[in-house]
């Protein structure tokens, strides 16, 4: 018999800078029992990391103020 998968509900909050993703992430978690994963926060730790195979991309679309891809950022969010 082959495994099953579990689904997961997932909450996407979205919001300019400074509009309290984080606050609200924070409540959701403290109440609700969601884990905290941040976009930003994977892609800037992959940046820093020693010999990422996607740092310098990720460099270059912070430089130029353009968006990551999003094969980038959900691969990233999947491991």
């Amino acid at each position: 018999m082959a495994p099953t998968k579990r689904l997961h509900n997932v909450v996407f909050v979205l919001g300019p800078p400074g509009s309290g993703k984080g606050t609200q992430c924070i409540k959701i978690h403290e109440n609700l029992g969601f884990m905290h994963l941040s976009a930003g926060d994977l892609l800037r730790a992959e940046r820093q990391r020693e010999g990422s195979q996607f740092g310098q991309l990720i460099e270059n679309h912070i430089k130029n103020g353009t968006i990551v891809p999003v094969e980038i950022t959900c691969k990233l969010l999947e491991n």
